[in-house]
């Protein structure tokens, strides 16, 4: 095959993710405008979100479905008035996204090897 190997794709976790659409303060000029939050917990497989949505599972699974609630990180696009971008918490309450707000350090995401963490099960 001219150098190309045959990948599997069960062994193979793709960079895929999802995305939030909000409108909410940019963390940096703290005017509203609207935001796209990317994030990877559910079926990630470049789906588009709204607060309120509930999050598809049975595919490219990240996370824990059925989880009471759950903290996922995630990172904005650039904001269109500064161009600064962001890290945020999503928030995930029985398997909707509930919320959103600016990370604070609070949880740590790197500790866990994860991008998300179960708060209540």
């Amino acid at each position: 095959m001219h150098g190309f190997h045959r990948i599997s794709i069960e062994r193979f976790t793709l960079g895929a993710f999802n995305t939030l659409h909000l409108e909410a303060p940019c963390p940096n000029c703290r005017r509203v405008v609207a935001l796209a939050v990317q994030f990877k917990y559910g079926d990630c497989w470049q789906h588009e979100y709204k607060l309120g949505d509930t999050l598809r599972w049975g595919g490219n699974d990240v996370g824990r479905p059925g989880a009471s609630r759950v903290v996922v990180s995630g990172a904005s696009e650039s904001c269109p008035l500064c161009g600064s971008d962001g890290e945020f918490y999503v928030f995930v309450f029985e398997g909707r996204l509930a919320s959103v707000e600016p990370a604070s350090g609070l949880y740590d995401f790197v500790r866990s090897h994860e991008t998300f963490l179960v708060l209540d099960p």
